[in-house]
C-alpha cells in the first residue's frame, strides 16, 4: 500500500568491477585513471516496455564508457547473485547506456555500473537507481476524503487517498458540484502569493486544500486525485462533502 511519498531510489557511488561493452567519452585531463565527481543518474520512466537511460555523470579525465544493468530489491537489499557480486543481480546483455526493462523487472530497482577508462586505468561507479519497476498503472485501496470544516473562510483538504503498485507522483483537482453532488467543473484560476517584495502566480484548485469562496455557497464539493506510476496514472474522486453554507 502506498501513501504520498517519493519511491524513486538514488544509489551511492561505489568502485569496483568492470563491465562489458559501450562507447562515449567526457572531456578533461588524461592524468591518473579516471575519477568521479558527479554520479551517474538513470533517467525515464519506471514501466514495463518504457526506456530508461543511465547518464555518464561527470569525470575529471577524458574516458570512454561502458555500461552494466543490475536488477535490485528496494534499498538495494535481498538481490539475487546471478552471477555479480553478492548483493547485486547483473541483468545479462544489458550492457547499454539505454534498457528497456520487461515483465522480470516489475518490482525491482534498475540501477547500472558505469565505467569510465583511459589510457591510465579505469574505474566504476553506481548510478542512482529507478524504481520500483511496474507493469499497471496504479490501483485505488481506498478514495480520498475531503476534511476541514464546510464554510466559507474555511480551509478544506483532501486525506487519506491510499494506492497500490508504487506511484510516486500525485496531483488534486478541486471540483465544484451541483446541489445532488454531481454536474461537477473543475475550479481554476491564479492567485498572487507575494512576499519580501516578490510575488509568484499560484494555481488554484490544484492544491491538495482548497479555501472555501463564497462562489461556492449552494455547492458540495469533490476532489479528483490523479497518481502516477512508470506505467501509466489512475484517477480517484471523493465522495461528494455537504452543501456548502
Amino acid at each position: 500500500m502506498a501513501r504520498r511519498s517519493w519511491l524513486m531510489i538514488s544509489g551511492v557511488a561505489l568502485v569496483g568491477m568492470l563491465a562489458a561493452l559501450g562507447a562515449a567519452t567526457a572531456s578533461g585531463d588524461t592524468t591518473g585513471p579516471p575519477v568521479s565527481t558527479v554520479g551517474p543518474i538513470v533517467k525515464g520512466l519506471p514501466g514495463v516496455g518504457k526506456t530508461i537511460r543511465v547518464t555518464n555523470g561527470s569525470w575529471s579525465t577524458s574516458a570512454t564508457f561502458t555500461y552494466q544493468w543490475l536488477r535490485c530489491a528496494a534499498n538495494y537489499k535481498g538481490c539475487s547473485n546471478v552471477p555479480g557480486p553478492p548483493t547485486y543481480t547483473v541483468i545479462p546483455r544489458a550492457t547499454a547506456a539505454t534498457y528497456t526493462p520487461a515483465a522480470s523487472d516489475v518490482g525491482h530497482v534498475l540501477d547500472a555500473w558505469v565505467t569510465a577508462t583511459n589510457a591510465a586505468g579505469s574505474t566504476t561507479v553506481l548510478s542512482s537507481g529507478l524504481g520500483p519497476i511496474e507493469a499497471r498503472s496504479p490501483g485505488v485501496r481506498h478514495r480520498p476524503w475531503i476534511g476541514g470544516m464546510k464554510k466559507v473562510g474555511q480551509t478544506v483538504y483532501e486525506t487519506d487517498s491510499r494506492w497500490t503498485r508504487s506511484p510516486y507522483m500525485w496531483r488534486d483537482q478541486w471540483l465544484r458540484c451541483s446541489p445532488k453532488g454531481d454536474a461537477c467543473v473543475p475550479i481554476t484560476g491564479v492567485r498572487q502569493q507575494c512576499g519580501n517584495g516578490t510575488c509568484i502566480p499560484i494555481k488554484i484548485g490544484v492544491q491538495s486544500d482548497y479555501k472555501l469562496t463564497k462562489q461556492d455557497v449552494g455547492h458540495r464539493m469533490r476532489v479528483k486525485v490523479t497518481a502516477w506510476n512508470g506505467a501509466g496514472r489512475t484517477t480517484s474522486t471523493s465522495d461528494p462533502t455537504r452543501i456548502i453554507k
